[in-house]
This record gives C-alpha cells, structure tokens and sequence, in this order.
C-alpha cells in the first residue's frame, strides 16, 4: 500500500469551509473554476483554496451571479491587463 505524502495546506481552506462562508450559498469547485479559480491543492479527493481569495471568491460570486449587471463589471475587470 502507497501512502502520499499530505502537502502543505497552510493558508488553505477546503470548499467545504469556502461553502460555509458563503452559506446560505453553494458552489461547486467546477462553479469556481468556472469563474477562474483553481484548487491550490487537491488531496485525497479535497480540493484546497487559498483562503486569502476568499474575499475575491465573494466578490465575484456577488458580481457575477447574484448581482446580473456586475456581471458586465466582472468580464472588464478580468479583461484589463
């Protein structure tokens, strides 16, 4: 039997605690990268995020899917260079 190595997660927070944060909102790590935002780790199937997007997650969760117009202000952002 193989064991892997568990990799540094500090400075992480797992979908489920990004979930909760959001609550009473739910996204799906697909959801996330839909919107550009990729695990920084994925072990034994958790999927790790940097907890300092947090407020960028928010953010653009706000923007793009609670607030229709921003979704407008969201696509200039994400084209500026």
């Amino acid at each position: 039997m193989s064991h892997t190595k568990k990799p540094d997660i500090t400075g992480c927070i797992t979908l489920g605690q990004l979930n909760h944060a959001i609550r009473p909102l739910k996204i799906t790590s697909e959801g996330l990268a839909a919107f550009g935002f990729e695990p920084k780790v994925t072990y034994m199937g958790a999927k790790y995020y940097r907890a300092e997007d947090l407020p960028e997650i928010c953010r653009t969760l706000a923007l793009g899917v609670l607030w229709p117009e921003g979704e407008a202000l969201l696509k200039t952002k994400t084209d500026a260079p």
